[in-house]
């Protein structure tokens, strides 16, 4: 299928971003990997007329230990998750999830962030965030905010996010030395 026709915009901030949600309203719609919206967008499901790409705004695609946590950029990749000697020292969890996710090509592109906020209940990662009690980090007009993991799922395919909220970070205690 096809696609309803849309715009697209690759914002080089954080904050162009928000703008631009905040401009169009229930219009626009994120992307980084696109391996949750697109098959949506084929399907009719989702019909942004404006897709929104992160990718190219620095920052959101790295994983850090800070404060006795794992904190994991929106952007990172289902490969980066499977292969950081970080995660397999400090949080194994995930990159055991994150190895059974797809194929190959869905790994590459595939980003943590879009899994999280599309809250799709045959996705393998929420079930992990939420036994592993991460918490969310979100950026929106307001500022920044924090969200549990608990508080962040409300339904399948619903979270707690504001339509004008981009998910920045996911930050997880640290499990395991």
């Amino acid at each position: 299928m096809i696609p309803a026709s849309f715009d697209y915009l690759a914002p080089t901030s954080l904050d162009k971003a928000v703008q631009t949600l905040v401009s169009h309203g229930d219009g626009a719609k994120i992307i980084a990997g696109g391996h949750s919206l697109i098959p949506m967008m084929k399907l009719r499901i989702a019909q942004p007329r404006i897709i929104i790409d992160l990718n190219k705004i620095p920052g959101l695609n790295r994983i850090r230990e800070e404060d006795n946590q794992i904190v994991i950029g929106a952007l990172t990749t289902y490969y980066q998750i499977e292969s950081s000697e970080l995660l397999r020292k400090k949080c194994s969890l995930l990159p055991k999830t994150a190895s059974v996710i797809g194929d190959t090509q869905v790994r590459n592109r595939g980003t943590i962030g879009g899994s999280l906020a599309h809250a799709d209940l045959a996705a393998d990662l929420p079930a992990a965030i939420l036994a592993l009690e991460a918490e969310f980090q979100v950026t929106g007009p307001d500022g920044e905010r924090k969200i549990a993991a608990d508080n962040f799922f409300l339904d399948i395919m619903t979270t707690a996010l504001k339509p004008t909220e981009i998910i920045t970070a996911i930050s997880i205690p640290i499990t395991s030395e």
